[in-house]
């Protein structure tokens, strides 16, 4: 019985040394501001806005909005306080005069205007977006927006 006893003493023995520590904490050290540097931290901006008291909104709402729409075979001059105007594309030197005169005619009629928007389809040409562009600016429509028609 004796040389049993023995063996499970030794194995006690094994069994209670101590854990270093000191290897794994030299490792953290290192690894911690590493993965702190390496790290992409997020940008916080502020966007300053403008809002419009409630006297301006309802002033913004009595304005024109006008809009023109580039289609596959026709430019159409659109407003809220004026009629629809189409102007066929059959002839892009021709299409391009007879918009800057219609648009000429809308910068008269609304003086003080300078607004207006571009809406195009995804496929249609930049050629015929800076066409009306510069048909607007001709016309004295300088505030140009562009705007996609989603469809």
């Amino acid at each position: 019985m004796a040389p049993r006893l023995r063996g499970r003493r030794s194995y006690r023995s094994l069994v209670e040394a101590e854990l270093e520590i000191l290897p794994l904490m030299g490792l953290f050290v290192v690894l911690i501001p590493m993965l702190l540097l390496s790290a992409v931290f997020l940008e916080l901006s502020v966007i300053k806005m403008n809002l419009p008291s409630e006297a301006q909104a309802q002033t913004e709402a009595a304005k024109v909005r006008l809009s023109v729409r580039i289609e596959p075979n026709a430019f159409v001059l659109e407003g809220n306080r004026m009629k629809t105007v189409r102007v066929e594309r059959e002839d892009a030197e021709v299409a391009a005069a007879e918009l800057a005169e219609e648009m000429q005619k809308i910068a008269q009629k609304f003086p003080g205007h300078e607004a207006i928007t571009v809406v195009s389809e995804p496929k249609t040409a930049y050629e015929d977006i800076i066409l009306v562009m510069d048909a607007s600016r001709e016309a004295g429509l300088s505030q140009v927006s562009l705007a996609g028609d989603g469809s």
